[in-house]
């Protein structure tokens, strides 16, 4: 283990990786820790963009294939989300600000693989009671407006980059579909994650609801090979890349999840083996070197007012994290005990403690 320089600040980036420049606050240093000048094209703390226009009229999730040019979804109106509030006002605009696609949906999700889940309307009902619901209408369109998939869903969301979405039909469950609206043999499942970003492969699921306050094991379920790669047994995961699964177990009791976890690649195995039934959380994943974050969890009780804390017996704790580095060899290259630890690019560490940030590079020899 090196250590390049340490500086005044609260976290350290990586603004250009060729020269390895650093950002610390609001100035910038080589890698002996010479402070050294802004240059375009440095990362600033917020975007790699020189173009700040450009930088705010795009998302991350944003995705063009399939349509003549970007388009963008908004509402017309602030979104309060109160009982027809947001009918008829969601449309999708081109980067000059132009409604391609005129506002007219309930809802409407950005386009991914030229196609974009959009909300058409909802049909109201009310009980004997006076209670009201309502029941959505979800499908597809394309850039152009045009129907793709037709609106038989009461919930839908935006495919991914293997061309699977995840859908509820009135009096199913949920289900995934492909491209063509038709539904994936063997995905018809009581409880699906339908909160992911474009690029995630696996989705989590379970045989039971997931009925609110209620813990549930689930399984894994791969979208691009389109099958389940683990049972549930488990409970939540953290995909890392296409290739690499950090899961969550019950039984833990250290940690900054509270969690057992270890990770597994896209085939089920299980990797790193030297991080497994270990006494602290696994932070980040390990560099080319063996070397990974790891955290341990620091409970203090309140006797006071708190908005936020953790409740256990009875009694309402405060919880702090604790870093440490932790090498293959099955040792501390940094005791826990600093306040925040995180990976800066390949085998570069930000290590934080008492308001001072130390950037480390782990070496062979570790």
């Amino acid at each position: 283990m090196k250590i390049l320089f340490s500086k005044k600040g609260s976290n350290a980036f990586l603004a250009e990786k060729e020269r390895r420049i650093f950002l610390i606050g609001d100035s910038y240093y080589d890698a002996s820790g010479n402070e050294t000048p802004y240059e375009p094209g440095f990362f600033k703390g917020g975007a790699f963009f020189d173009d700040d226009e450009k930088e705010e009229w795009y998302e991350y999730w944003m995705d063009d294939e399939g349509l003549d040019e970007p388009l963008k979804a908004e509402s017309t109106t602030e979104v309060r989300w109160e009982p027809d509030d947001t009918f008829g006002t969601f449309g999708f605009r081109n980067e000059a600000g132009k409604f391609v696609i005129e506002p007219q949906y309930a809802y409407a999700h950005n386009f991914t693989l030229g196609l974009a889940a959009v909300n058409l309307n909802r049909t109201w009902y009310r009980s004997e009671d006076g209670d009201r619901w309502y029941e959505n209408h979800f499908g597809y369109i394309d850039g152009r407006g045009k129907t793709a998939i037709g609106f038989r869903f009461s919930e839908a969301y935006p495919f991914n980059k293997y061309g699977v979405a995840v859908v509820s039909e009135p009096g199913r469950g949920w289900l995934l579909i492909d491209t063509e609206g038709r539904e994936i043999p063997g995905t018809d499942f009581p409880y699906l994650d339908c909160y992911y970003e474009y690029d995630t492969r696996f989705l989590e699921f379970s045989y039971e609801r997931n009925d609110y306050g209620r813990d549930q094991l689930v399984g894994i379920y791969d979208t691009k090979e389109r099958k389940i790669l683990l049972e549930p047994s488990i409970d939540s995961i953290s995909e890392c890349n296409e290739d690499l699964i950090l899961v969550y177990e019950r039984g833990g009791q250290y940690g900054e999840s509270d969690f057992r976890q270890h990770y597994i690649n896209s085939r089920g195995e299980t990797l790193f083996p030297w991080l497994c039934n270990k006494d602290f959380a696994i932070v980040e994943v390990p560099d080319k070197n063996g070397v990974t974050a790891v955290a341990i969890s620091e409970y203090t009780e309140l006797t006071g007012h708190s908005s936020f804390y953790f409740l256990s017996n009875g009694k309402k704790y405060e919880r702090r994290f604790i870093y440490g580095l932790y090498s293959s060899k099955g040792k501390f290259l940094l005791p826990l005990e600093y306040d925040k630890i995180k990976n800066i690019d390949d085998n570069l560490w930000c290590c934080v403690k008492e308001g001072v940030v130390t950037v480390i590079e782990t070496e062979d020899a570790d």
